[in-house]
Formats: structure tokens, C-alpha cells, sequence
């Protein structure tokens, strides 16, 4: 049966606590990779960079990055807007996913929508990898991988993410339980990635850095 290890949920909290501390007014995915500095290391170069990301977040960041090359201002955009807007619709599956999105909002500060796509796709990322329990590591390696805000941190704090994410793999690598599971997993590996990514999008409205297909198979 699959289950959430309770460190996964604590390390949600974790990032709640971190952002609270530092006077930042929402939570997002670069405070998930904060509170995971016990997996991925670095922790006074990321809390320096996150910091730097305040207050709109490490998303917006790294999107202020990308406009600013094309001469757009980011700020200006964001003057009067609401961040964190969940999608239009929301898909009808899973069940609740709307309600989740308004428990999210109403937590102190709230937890932004990249925080929760993260946390989603790394959800699927442990179910397509045939994973038993839902662990820190499998948070760690889709904020490394797939999270543009994450790669904008890490970034900025001088820490190779790629050589971090290759790292994470080696040390975390998916269950070898039996050849057919092995074999499954290869073969599914490419539809249960596009579902992950695409999910991760159109909820963030980014496009993810990378892909962590290749660490969803042995």
C-alpha cells in the first residue's frame, strides 16, 4: 500500500516555519528547498539566495530574468496583481483539487502554487517509479529538476544543479524489486513524465527546466 512518510509533511511545515522567520508573505517552492538543505546541502548560500527572492518569490525571479532580455518588466506587470491564482479550471482528477488549492491559500503564509506543483509532481514521480512510500527525496529531486524558481536559487547561490539533481538519483535510485517491475516502469516512463510535467504547467504556468524521466527508470 503507498503512503506519505510523515517527514514529507513536516518538511512542508518546515517551509511554512522558514518563511514565517524570515517575514516573507508566501511560501514558495525555493522555502521547500530550504527546509530540505539535510538532503541537498548548501543551506547558507540557498537561505542567502532565497532571501534575495523576497518578496514575490524565486519564481518570479527567475521570470523577471527571462522578460528582462526582451525588455520587459516584470515588476510593473505584477503591480496590482494577485499572485498564486490557481488555474481557471482545475482538472477532474484528482477529486478536490480545488478545495486543496483554497486550504493552501489560507495557510500562514500561504503555500504558493509552485510549492504545490511540486509537491504533486513529486507525488507522481514516486508513483511512477513504483515507490511504496512518498519521501523527502522524491520532493528533492522534482524541485531540483523540474522547478525554474529552484534552478534560479541555486543559481544564485553557486551550487551546479545538475551535478546536485545526478547526485540525488545516485543516492535515492528507484526500487529494483524484480525484473517485470523493472521492465514496467521502463516502459511507462515516458507517458507517466509528460503527465507529470504537464500537470506541473498548467498549474504553475511555467515550463519546467528539465526532465526527470530519466530517474524515473533504473
Amino acid at each position: 500500500m503507498f503512503r506519505a512518510d510523515p517527514e514529507t509533511l513536516r518538511t512542508v511545515d518546515r517551509a511554512l516555519e522558514l518563511a514565517r522567520d524570515l517575514g516573507h508573505p508566501r511560501t514558495g517552492s525555493e522555502h521547500l528547498l530550504l527546509a530540505l538543505t539535510s538532503l541537498v546541502g548548501h543551506e547558507s548560500a540557498i537561505r542567502e539566495a532565497v532571501q534575495k527572492a523576497a518578496p514575490h518569490g524565486a519564481g518570479a525571479a527567475a521570470d523577471r530574468e527571462a522578460l528582462a532580455t526582451l525588455g520587459i518588466d516584470l515588476d510593473q506587470l505584477l503591480s496590482g496583481i494577485r499572485l498564486d491564482q490557481p488555474p481557471a479550471k482545475e482538472p477532474f482528477f484528482p477529486l478536490g483539487a480545488a478545495k486543496a488549492r483554497e486550504r493552501c491559500a489560507r495557510l500562514s503564509p500561504p503555500l504558493g502554487l509552485d510549492a504545490q506543483a511540486a509537491y504533486e509532481a513529486s507525488l507522481r514521480f514516486a508513483l511512477a517509479r513504483r515507490e511504496r512510500t512518498h519521501r523527502p527525496e522524491h520532493l528533492a529531486l522534482i524541485l531540483v529538476t523540474l522547478d525554474p524558481g529552484v534552478a534560479w536559487t541555486l543559481d544564485t547561490a553557486n551550487v551546479n544543479r545538475l551535478a546536485l539533481a545526478h547526485h540525488l538519483a545516485r543516492t535515492f535510485p528507484p526500487p529494483r524489486r524484480n525484473p517485470l517491475l523493472r521492465l514496467e516502469r521502463r516502459l511507462g516512463s515516458t507517458i507517466r513524465h509528460r503527465d507529470l510535467t504537464t500537470r506541473y504547467q498548467r498549474t504553475t504556468g511555467r515550463t519546467p527546466v528539465s526532465s526527470v524521466a530519466a530517474f524515473i527508470a533504473d
